[in-house]
Order: structure tokens, then sequence, then C-alpha cells
């Protein structure tokens, strides 16, 4: 789901889908997708993140950051927003250059806050400050999950497409690996996420840790290196990217 300025009315009608319950409302809205891709019933009080892939205007990432400190305290606002966080790619000239995630203990949750009036004023505004954004609503799976507390400063993150008509494989896998994924004591927090869409990327997973030092420690691990050359045969397909916390919005 790209955040374009023509677009930004399909945001607001998932948000309109979920406060309404309207059933025929949200068969409008999937039958595009195929149905054995879609989360069309998701469970009361399922975490879902809104995942913002942001390019800077290229000689103006400066700019950039100065406006969205003009925005954070609205942003931040608003009762059913949990928190949110964002990331500048280590690989300045890789894209996505930043990462910004929004994390709401609900659907409903995520609905109210997108249908503020002034949310939605600063969500319209963005592409008039980058070079292209794309913007994906996931839903968390409870697959593997690891949650030390903290403002972990590096996070891989993994934007995956399931095998065509392998996802279920791919899932009995990842069952059969999760506790070597998750128990090395650098990987600080893990959680996994799926498209509500059923579009692409299908899933975003994303593994936290304390410093480059870490990661690099991590996947030297010979149990690691092993789960990742079977998942480069597991996945559809997918990439890596790793991003560095910034501050613009801790301060909640």
């Amino acid at each position: 789901m790209i955040l374009r300025l023509a677009n930004l009315s399909l945001i607001l009608l998932i948000a309109l889908i979920a406060l309404a319950g309207c059933d025929r409302a949200q068969r409008m809205v999937t039958d595009s997708v195929p149905e054995d891709e879609t989360m069309t019933d998701i469970p009361e009080g399922t975490p879902v993140k809104i995942v913002l892939l942001i390019d800077y205007p290229e000689g103006a990432k400066d700019a950039y950051i100065a406006w969205v400190a003009s925005v954070v305290p609205i942003l931040q606002a608003p009762e059913e927003i949990v928190r949110i966080r964002s990331y500048d790619n280590t690989e300045p000239d890789m894209s996505p250059n930043r990462l910004v995630e929004y994390d709401f203990n609900s659907f409903l949750d995520a609905a109210t806050y997108l249908n503020r009036p002034e949310i939605a004023a600063i969500l319209e505004d963005i592409p008039n400050h980058s070079s292209d954004v794309t913007v994906h609503t996931f839903i968390q799976r409870s697959d593997y999950a690891k949650g030390e507390e903290g403002n972990w400063m590096i996070k891989g993150v993994y934007l995956i497409d399931y095998p065509l008509g392998g996802k279920q494989a791919y899932l009995d896998w990842l069952d059969s690996v999760s506790a070597a994924i998750i128990g090395p004591p650098q990987l600080k927090a893990v959680a996994s996420y799926d498209n509500y869409y059923g579009e692409s990327p299908h899933r975003f997973v994303e593994m936290e840790f304390a410093s480059q030092e870490d990661v690099e420690a991590y996947e030297q691990l010979e149990d690691i290196q092993a789960i990742e050359e079977e998942f480069d045969k597991r996945a559809g397909s997918w990439a890596l990217h790793i991003f560095e916390l910034r501050y613009d919005y801790i301060n909640e």
C-alpha cells in the first residue's frame, strides 16, 4: 500500500472498517486480494504496527528532520498510540533511508488514531517532505517473540514474501528453529508480523540489538548461520535492512 496524496483515503478506510465493524466494507477492501492471503478475522486486542518506509529528498534530510520535529508533539499526543520509533538505515544510500513504526494495542486503536483529523493531515503531508514513502499495516503473529525492555539501538528488519502456496511450510519450519533464533543473549527483542492485506512484503520481522557489535556476534554463531542458509531456501523472497535508532520520538 503506497502512501500518496491521492490514496490516503485507503488508510482511513481501514480505520472506518475497524470502527464500524462493517463486513460488507471489509469485503470491498479485500476483494482484490486472494482470500487465503488476507487477515480479515483479527482477534480483539491483537497488536498492530503501521510501518512507513521513507526516502529522504536528495540533499534535504535535515529539512525533513526539522519538519518531523515540528509535528512530533501532535503525533505522540493521542492516547491510542503505544509508541512511535524512527530509525535511519545504517547504509545511508540504501532505500529505504528511514523506518518509522507506529505501535498500537489493537486494530481499533489504530483506526481511531488514523481518523483523527490532525493525524490524517500530517500523514497526507509526508510526501511533500520526502522523495518516496510506502506504508504497510502489519498484524502481530505469535510465532516467536522475545522482548527485553529498552530502546535498543540497532534493528534488523526482514521484509519477506512467502513462497507461492508455501506459507504454512515456511511457518512450520520457523517453528522448528524459533528457539535457536531467540536464544542467544545478543538478541534483545524479536517480533513477527503479517501484512494485513496479504501484499508484498507478506511478513515483517524485527530483531533488536544493543549494538552493531552484538549484531555481528549473533551472525557469527554456528546455529544462526545454519538457519540463515536454510532461510534462503524457505522464503519466497526477502530483503534485510539494518537500522539505527533515532531520537525523534523517544520522549513520550
